[in-house]
């Protein structure tokens, strides 16, 4: 394996990252890009692909993190020697997270279960159980009973996508589930703590208290009957990744981990990805109108 303190090229990688580290992101980028050149030039894949691992992290767009992870793992199957084996499991997790971001969990849950094939060549130390624990954290996302997600890209921008869905006036519009009727103009979410409330198609209203906001990335809430604290215990997530060519990324995801009301399970069971799916494709006909 290769000694970082006597690589020249691991030291000016690790340069690179602390410049990312120290909030200079532009910096990091033109680092990484200038080393990445350099490698090519030498046709050096083990450095390419650390330089292409570490580079990922530094990246703000998720195309572009992707694009340099897919580099890293190409150049470690170049090198197919002991010396990267362990890389293994960080890269395949990475692409895994890189697609489920961009909505392909085909694509996500594929690189998942490559990663967790290798996942014997870490030690039992610090960075192994790190390692672990993210894909077990990932997996979740995927395997858990009472998660239920769908996702797609639509064509329009994120702040146009994002409007349809904090503004609960608009939310009917778009609903899959049939189970929205109304709700009042002037209740535009804009952060956490904030409720707003929805008449449904069976004339009853809930309110929605929201428990995670990022503007123009991030919404969920969580729906009970009017004055009842806490709520039942399901959430409505929404999240937003902003593409290239002004498109955007969605997933919708339903969450009863934590439900315990049981009159409330058929209804659960019943939200099916398609639903959501249904959801996601009536909100693109919308944000693309």
């Amino acid at each position: 394996m290769t000694d970082p303190a006597a690589d020249p090229v691991m030291t000016q990688i690790g340069a690179a990252s602390e410049l990312f580290r120290s909030g200079d992101v532009d910096g990091a980028r033109a680092a990484f890009a200038e080393l990445w050149g350099v490698a090519a030039a030498d046709d050096d894949a083990y450095h390419r692909c650390v330089v292409a691992h570490f580079a990922a992290d530094a990246e703000p767009d998720a195309e572009q993190e992707l694009a340099w992870d897919l580099r890293a793992l190409e150049s470690a199957d170049e090198v197919a020697s002991r010396e990267v084996a362990h890389f293994y499991p960080s890269l395949h997790l990475g692409l895994a997270d890189d697609y489920r971001r961009v909505g392909d969990d085909d694509r996500a849950r594929h690189h998942l279960a490559r990663g967790q094939e290798v996942l014997g060549v870490l030690g039992d130390d610090p960075y192994g159980e790190i390692v672990r624990g993210a894909f077990d954290r990932l997996a979740a996302l995927f395997d858990a009973p009472r998660v239920v997600t769908a996702a797609r890209v639509i064509a329009a921008p994120a702040a146009t996508v994002f409007e349809l869905i904090a503004d609960p006036a608009r939310q009917p519009a778009w609903d899959g589930n049939d189970n929205l009727a109304e709700a009042a103009d002037g209740q535009r979410v804009r952060g956490v703590g904030d409720v707003f409330v929805t008449r449904l198609t069976m004339g009853e209203e809930r309110e929605n208290h929201v428990v995670e906001f990022d503007e123009g990335r991030l919404l969920a809430w969580t729906p009970s009957d009017p004055g009842r604290t806490p709520p039942p215990g399901h959430r409505w997530r929404w999240e937003l990744q902003p593409l290239s060519g002004g498109r955007t990324a969605v997933r919708h995801t339903y969450d009863w981990t934590h439900l315990v009301d049981e009159h409330r399970f058929a209804r659960a069971r019943a939200t099916t990805p398609d639903r959501l799916r249904d959801s996601l494709d009536r909100l693109a006909v919308v944000a693309e109108g």
